[in-house]
């Protein structure tokens, strides 16, 4: 399920499952780099982490790519941001549905001892993800 939220969007896998928001974009020294907020929270489990890209790390485009491909694929398709501080995961399961497991990593996420905090959510592969990947390009315009 999705949902807007004054300052970004929210996900969510179902009632009481796995939710994950993207929100609070900001442009701190006015230039490509661009930062936002990733929460996870699901049972037992709640993580936030400042994410760092350059204008969106090609996100929006990649998203946008996944819900053109609602006929499904083979295997699993990845995005990282900059600092590999937020990692997704799609996965279609050849039938209706995207599962998207979205990961954030800390304090430095390139290190490989960094902690990482993951929760799944899983969407129509049709207008759930066309709808998704039009909140992300809003969220990062």
């Amino acid at each position: 399920m999705l949902k807007q939220l004054d300052d970004g969007l929210e996900i969510t896998a179902e009632p009481g499952r796995g939710s994950v928001r993207l929100r609070a974009v900001e442009r701190p020294w006015n230039d490509e780099v661009l930062d936002f907020l990733c929460e996870i929270a699901d049972a037992g489990l709640s993580a936030t982490r400042m994410v760092r890209t350059l204008d969106g790390d090609a996100l929006p485009t990649w998203m946008a790519e996944l819900a053109e491909s609602y006929a499904g694929w083979e295997g699993v398709r990845s995005w990282n941001s900059l600092e590999q501080d937020l990692r997704i995961e799609a996965t279609h399961d050849q039938r209706a549905h995207v599962s998207l497991r979205i990961a954030v990593r800390g304090p430095r996420g390139y290190e490989a001892d960094a902690w990482e905090a993951s929760a799944c959510v899983q969407l129509d592969a049709g207008e759930d993800m066309k709808r998704f990947a039009a909140e992300l390009a809003a969220f990062f315009a």
